[in-house]
């Protein structure tokens, strides 16, 4: 896998994280990996719980439970998001945006991008913004929600990587 671009971003409290990675991967593999919302704790081990829902008009209503550590403060962030998959040949893309009323976010969306760049590689577009429902502390906070962000990304990046080569071995 190689990270070939992480931009984070801050306005006001809202956060975002824009990812591009090309991974060693088929990207039917790597969407079904990610598609296949139980393996969430495989790709990322932040996630605690993953609990499918039917309660969504449209798409699919998924409850997650992520547990995000900073040296030894830890803050478990629990929401219900919407998931919806578009799919063609070459191109697979999940969005999920997230019920407020059902969170601890005042608003988050994230879409995952796959698109198949060259035989057995996936370019993964990755995107996601957040705003916190709890108070960060503002010295310290953003710079700390940027890193987490980043990093949450990455590995969640090398765990898509990882789970679809597993699939795709013989």
């Amino acid at each position: 896998m190689e990270i070939t671009g992480v931009e984070v971003t801050r306005e006001d409290d809202r956060y975002g994280v824009r990812v591009q990675a090309l991974l060693d991967a088929d990207a039917a593999e790597a969407f079904a990996v990610m598609a296949a919302f139980e393996l969430l704790p495989q790709i990322n081990p932040s996630v605690k719980k993953v609990r499918r829902l039917a309660t969504a008009e449209v798409g699919e209503d998924v409850y997650t439970e992520v547990r995000l550590c900073v040296a030894l403060v830890c803050k478990l962030l629990w929401q219900v998001q919407n998931m919806r998959i578009q799919s063609d040949p070459q191109t697979h893309e999940l969005t999920a945006v997230v019920d407020p009323e059902l969170s601890n976010l005042r608003m988050g969306r994230a879409s995952w991008r796959f698109e198949a760049c060259e035989p057995g590689r996936t370019c993964l577009s990755f995107s996601a913004e957040m705003e916190p429902d709890f108070w960060v502390p503002p010295l310290i906070g953003p710079w700390v929600i940027k890193r987490t962000m980043r990093e949450q990304a990455i590995t969640t990046s090398e765990g898509i990587e990882r789970l679809a080569r597993v699939r795709a071995a013989p």
